[in-house]
C-alpha cells in the first residue's frame, strides 16, 4: 500500500468514519442548525435480538387490553401501559440468519435503514447523528444499520469506547481536533484518486464512483460537524465504568446491561437522538442465577421443540427482557430539556429480524413498541395469512413512526400505508 493510502486509512479509522474506494470491475487488480417547529417525539431507539425469542412464549394468548402477560415478557409487567405488542408483522423477506439485515431496511437488498433515515432528519441537532451499538464483537452475528447506499455501519461493542465518545475529556478532544484538522487534505487525495479513474472505467463503475463521491461528501459533513461540536463542553455524568469491558461472549449479558445504561445517558444528555442496539447471539454458554445452561445460546435457539432446551432458551429471553425493562425505567424517570419524560419523547422498538431461529424463519416477528406518545396497553394480532392489500407489513409500522416524528413519508420499502389505527 502506498504512503498516501496508509495515511488515508489511518485518518478515517481515527475519526471513526469508514471510507474506501469501491471495488470496480474495470480495476480488477450538519452542523448544529436553527431549531425548527417539530413534533414532540424527537428520539428513536431500535433494539434487535439476533436470535429472537421463542414466540409461543412471547406472544400472549389473548388480544386486546386485558391480555395476560406472557412468560418471557413477565419482567416488564410494570410497564404494560407504556407499550404495545403486535404479532403477524414482517417484511415478507427471505428467511435465514443472513437476511436478518432486513430488520430495519425492509424486504430485499438493504438500502437505508429506518434509524439512518431518521438520523438524516434529526441528527444535525446533536453531537452524534446516531449511535450503533452491540455487545462485544457480536461474532459476525448480524448488521442493523445501513447507509442510503446499503453499506452497513460499524457498531461499537465496548462500553468504555461508548463512554469515551460521549463524555470525552479535554485531552481526548485535543487529539481529535488534531486528527480532524489534518484530515481535509487526506479526503482531497481520496477524491483526486477517484476522479482520475472516472474517465477510464465502465458505466457501471461510474455509477459506483458516483456513490463513492456521495460518501466523501457525507464524511466531509461529519468532519465539519465534529469540529463544531469540539468547541462545546462535553456533558458531565457521575456514571462509573467497571475496570474492564465485559466483551467476552459469555459476558454479553453484562455488556448488554452497561449498554442500556449508556444509551439512557446518551439520550438524557441529548448527545444523540437515534440509537440502535444489536443484541448478539452465538455459541456462548450463559450462567444464569448461578446455574450454567445446558447448551450454547445459538444451540438452544435450534431447540427442535425439546422442552428442556426451550426452557433454557426462554431463560435467556427473560434475561434480555429484564435488562430492557430497566432501560424503560431509566427513560420513564428521566426528563428531556423540555421537562418531558424521555419515554414520551422517544419511540422505542424492541424486536428482532428473526421470527423463529429454530427453523431460520423470518416471518411473524416479535414486535414491541414503547413510548413515542402512542396509545399503549394492548396486544394486536395481525392475520398475516390474509395477504390482502390492507394487511399491514412491518414497514407500515415504520411509516407510523416517521409520521409520529413529523417526517412525512408514505412508503417504506414494500410498505405503503401506516398502522396508526393500532397506535393512535
Amino acid at each position: 500500500m502506498s504512503a498516501s493510502g496508509r495515511d488515508r486509512r489511518h485518518f478515517l479509522k481515527a475519526t471513526g468514519m469508514g471510507l474506501a474506494l469501491p471495488m470496480l470491475e474495470s480495476t480488477a487488480v450538519d452542523k448544529p442548525g436553527k431549531e425548527q417547529a417539530r413534533s414532540p417525539v424527537q428520539r428513536f431507539v431500535a433494539i434487535g435480538t439476533f436470535l429472537g425469542f421463542h414466540t409461543p412464549s412471547w406472544f400472549p394468548g389473548k388480544t386486546g387490553r386485558h391480555y395476560e402477560m406472557s412468560h418471557v415478557l413477565e419482567p416488564i409487567e410494570r410497564h404494560r401501559d407504556q407499550f404495545t405488542l403486535l404479532s403477524g408483522l414482517d417484511h415478507r423477506a427471505p428467511n435465514g440468519h443472513r437476511n436478518w439485515r432486513n430488520f430495519l431496511t425492509g424486504s430485499g437488498n438493504p438500502q437505508i435503514s429506518l434509524d439512518q433515515l431518521i438520523a438524516n432528519e434529526v441528527g444535525n441537532r446533536t453531537r452524534f447523528a446516531s449511535l450503533q451499538l452491540t455487545c462485544g464483537g457480536a461474532n459476525g452475528s448480524g448488521q442493523i444499520s445501513f447507509t442510503r447506499e446499503g453499506v452497513p455501519l460499524p457498531m461499537i461493542g465496548r462500553p468504555s469506547v461508548v463512554f469515551a465518545s460521549l463524555f470525552s475529556s479535554d485531552s481526548d478532544k485535543a487529539r481529535m481536533r488534531y486528527v480532524l484538522e489534518s484530515g481535509q487534505s487526506v479526503l482531497d487525495l481520496v477524491l483526486d484518486e477517484a476522479k482520475a479513474l472516472e474517465r477510464r472505467v465502465s458505466r457501471p463503475d461510474q455509477r459506483k464512483l458516483g456513490e463513492f463521491f456521495s460518501s466523501v461528501r457525507d464524511v466531509e459533513k461529519k468532519i465539519q460537524k465534529r469540529r463544531e461540536w469540539l468547541d462545546r463542553p462535553s456533558p458531565k455524568v457521575d456514571y462509573v465504568l467497571p475496570k474492564f469491558d465485559p466483551v467476552a461472549p459469555d459476558l454479553s449479558l453484562e455488556c448488554e446491561t452497561m449498554m442500556y445504561d449508556l444509551m439512557a445517558l446518551a439520550l438524557e444528555t441529548d448527545s444523540t437522538r437515534v440509537i440502535t442496539l444489536l443484541v448478539p447471539g452465538a455459541g456462548q454458554v450463559f450462567t444464569i442465577d448461578g446455574e450454567k445452561l445446558i447448551a450454547g445460546y445459538h444451540g438452544l435457539s435450534h431447540h427442535g421443540n425439546d422442552p428442556t432446551k426451550i426452557a433454557d432458551f426462554n431463560r435467556i429471553g427473560r434475561e434480555h427482557v429484564t435488562r430492557f425493562g430497566v432501560f424503560l425505567d431509566h427513560l420513564r424517570e428521566r426528563k428531556d430539556a423540555q421537562g418531558q419524560s424521555l419515554l414520551e419523547s422517544a419511540i422505542v422498538l424492541y424486536s428482532s429480524g428473526m421470527g423463529d431461529a429454530n427453523t431460520h424463519n423470518n416471518s411473524n416477528l416479535p414486535v414491541l413498541v414503547a413510548g413515542g406518545g402512542f396509545q399503549h396497553g394492548r396486544y394486536h394480532a395481525i392475520d398475516r395469512e390474509k395477504r390482502t392489500s390492507s394487511t399491514p407489513l412491518f414497514g407500515d409500522l415504520f411509516i407510523s413512526f416517521l409520521q409520529q416524528m413529523g417526517i412525512e413519508r408514505e412508503q417504506f420499502a414494500n410498505a405503503s400505508r401506516n398502522m396508526n389505527e393500532f397506535l393512535l
